[in-house]
């Protein structure tokens, strides 16, 4: 079966985004997609790690900087084209199409898995997080970044479902037996963030390398971005 999820047509609207937008030097730098990516890489192994909706590659090749070996495995074919694109020539990391309900991987075969803002765009999100458990090691990570979710707006309509805490650990944990969650974009910059102002003056600073959304907590209330961190895969699940 294919896999099926809302419509994502941004890469033909937006093209190579998240290289520009994570570039301090772009006009469109966006501190808090840099600082989404810069969870992900503090908690990924160095060994051979499996990025799942990889996109236009820019978290493969930021991955590929720490680790052994990086496969992207991204399901829209305009993605796929992107990433190649962006990172021919880099040896250890390869890009391919595939499908997140169906991980063309054997099992066990990933120190670790990364899922960054993805499972929300999925409507069997259960199935690609068994997939994830069945690809990865037993003593390897899977980590999986979400949008907290609000109840004063929806954060992209696009989105099949946007996660509470609760909702996100219950979901990675039919599949995982530890599953530990921290919290990035405190409330107080993101805010800020929506306003003029404010977007100039975070942005201005975070050209400067001090990138206030880098800040990450073990607490849910007052930030907007989950990590789940799941280690002990169930091998059973469905």
């Amino acid at each position: 079966m294919s896999q099926s999820t809302a419509v994502f047509d941004k890469y033909e609207a937006m093209g190579a985004y998240h290289w520009r937008e994570c570039d301090r030097r772009s006009k469109v730098y966006n501190p808090p997609l840099a600082a989404r990516y810069e969870m992900v890489l503090r908690q990924a192994p160095q060994g051979r790690v499996l990025d799942v909706g990889a996109g236009d590659g820019y978290l493969s090749g930021r991955l590929a900087e720490q680790c052994r070996e990086v496969v992207g495995l991204e399901y829209e074919p305009s993605g796929v084209a992107l990433a190649q694109s962006m990172l021919q020539g880099r040896g250890n990391v390869s890009v391919r199409q595939g499908d997140s309900y169906a991980l063309p991987f054997e099992d066990a075969s990933f120190d670790g898995v990364v899922m960054a803002d993805v499972i929300e765009h999925l409507d069997d999100p259960d199935r690609a997080v068994a997939e994830m458990a069945r690809v990865v090691r037993d003593d390897g990570v899977v980590l999986v970044t979400t949008p907290h979710w609000r109840s004063d707006r929806v954060w992209d309509e696009r989105h099949v479902m946007e996660y509470t805490a609760e909702q996100l650990r219950e979901r990675m944990a039919a599949s995982f037996a530890e599953v530990t969650l921290q919290f990035g974009w405190p409330k107080v910059w993101s805010d800020l963030y929506r306003t003029r102002v404010g977007w100039r003056l975070l942005r201005a600073v975070g050209r400067l390398g001090v990138n206030p959304f880098f800040a990450q907590s073990d607490t849910a209330a007052g930030h907007y971005q989950i990590l789940a961190i799941c280690r002990r895969p169930r091998r059973t699940a469905a």
